[in-house]
């Protein structure tokens, strides 16, 4: 996405918790544009921690400082645990919800008030598919991917309450894409709709974007899920959604499960974690801020 919207002209800002991955991406728009010293100045690259509300805002002034005012924020941070709720510790279920649908709640109430003084500017969210179903092992991303599905739907209706025509917002629902983090969530029918590549999900949501529609979904037989599961008795939604999903995803609650909560006192385990600093760092790789020229 990045890529995409520095070859027309944007001045991009890149958020990461990790330099290394951030400096790889800014070297790879710079290589692509043929970046020279007196235009270098089109892309900046910031660590932050995204799921940290004091280093979000920290964040948002050194942008204004060092390049200005954004026009347009792609919320696209995610992390996940993979776990059933009963395993899942409280820590773990909010640091999910810090990074999937705080932050982008952060970023949102803090830059829209410049868009709503120019009355322009774009906020995209990249969801997926747990924004239009629950999956067992996936309470905490569905719980904060439905929130951002609430939080771009009242900001939208605010904007056109108040007058704002000149300020849009996109919401993209993909398939599963083509890197680690979602790995665990392949289907049982992966020959016939695989996992989709980041170039191909970028360049759809590249064109929704520009044509300013609020939904986009990547495949569109995504659009038809809200249709299906108001159709279905919600036993014969599962039966499909158990039907579909990967069987080495176990959506029950597991014995072992229930006797870990029997003998602890508290309903707040201590956090253990069980993500490797590979998914961590590359769900927030995809976090980016996109400032266009104006």
């Amino acid at each position: 996405m990045a890529l995409l919207f520095a070859k027309r002209g944007a001045i991009v800002v890149l958020c990461d918790i990790d330099e290394n991955g951030n400096a790889q991406t800014a070297e790879l728009i710079a290589k692509e544009l043929a970046l020279t010293p007196n235009n270098e100045n089109r892309v900046f690259t910031y660590k932050c921690d995204i799921g940290n509300r004091d280093e979000v805002h920290q964040l948002l002034e050194n942008i204004e400082r060092d390049v200005g005012d954004i026009t347009m924020l792609i919320n696209n941070a995610a992390v996940l645990s993979s776990k059933s709720i009963l395993e899942m510790t409280e820590e773990e279920y909010s640091r999910c919800l810090n990074v999937n649908l705080f932050a982008a709640y952060w970023l949102i109430r803090q830059i829209l008030p410049s868009m709503m003084t120019r009355n322009h500017g774009h906020i995209v969210t990249i969801l997926g598919t747990t924004a239009v179903f629950g999956l067992g092992n996936f309470s905490d991303i569905c719980t904060a991917k439905f929130g951002l599905v609430g939080l771009m739907e009242s900001v939208d209706h605010e904007l056109t309450l108040g007058g704002y025509d000149g300020i849009y917002t996109t919401s993209a629902v993909t398939h599963y894409l083509s890197t680690n983090l979602y790995q665990l969530a392949k289907t049982r029918f992966n020959p016939l709709v695989p996992p989709l590549t980041l170039d191909y999900a970028a360049k759809k949501i590249m064109h929704a974007i520009l044509i300013n529609r609020k939904w986009v979904c990547v495949p569109r037989f995504y659009y038809l899920i809200p249709l299906i599961k108001g159709i279905l008795p919600s036993r014969a939604f599962l039966i499909l959604l158990n039907a579909f999903i990967n069987p080495k995803i176990p959506i029950y609650i597991r014995k072992e499960s229930i006797d870990k909560l029997n003998r602890v006192d508290s309903l707040s385990p201590t956090f253990h974690g069980n993500q490797s600093n590979g998914l961590y760092h590359h769900a927030h790789r995809k976090r980016s801020y996109l400032s266009t020229c104006d």
